[in-house]
């Protein structure tokens, strides 16, 4: 009896301390976002000028989850940052107009989407330059 209580005090113990992605580590995801303008969204032989992504929202998914944990703007060098991260998998995303030409698509909601996995406690993930769209 006493050895059986003792294994599952054991095992709750060792499931409390296993970490998910999310706030509470030293790592970070940091990038900047430039907007390609083009005449013809779906034509990009018809871009016209890539200008910085000031203000823009971009949000970030921690592991498995369904909805955005996390959400920064731009600043206006177009830099961003989410910082204080632990290991683990991540999926960024940004609002573009859509470059796909589906008929029954959001032209203004196609998400640019980043997969990104933290490996080390304080690694920072440097994503350059992310490019979302823009339409005339």
């Amino acid at each position: 009896m006493r050895t059986g209580l003792l294994l599952a005090a054991f095992v709750v113990v060792l499931a409390a301390c296993t970490k998910y992605p999310g706030e509470g580590g030293r790592a970070s995801i940091e990038g900047t976002v430039s907007i390609e303008r083009r005449l013809v969204p779906t034509n990009p032989n018809t871009i016209q000028d890539t200008v910085t992504g000031a203000d823009v929202e971009v949000f970030l998914v921690y592991g498995d989850n369904t909805s955005p944990d996390d959400r920064v703007w731009t600043d206006y060098t177009g830099a961003f940052a989410f910082k204080n991260l632990r290991k683990g998998n991540y999926t960024l995303y940004i609002y573009s107009d859509d470059t796909s030409g589906v008929d029954g698509v959001n032209p203004n909601r196609m998400p640019i989407l980043r997969d990104i996995e933290i490996t080390e406690r304080k690694q920072v993930i440097d994503l350059s330059e992310v490019f979302i769209y823009e339409g005339f």
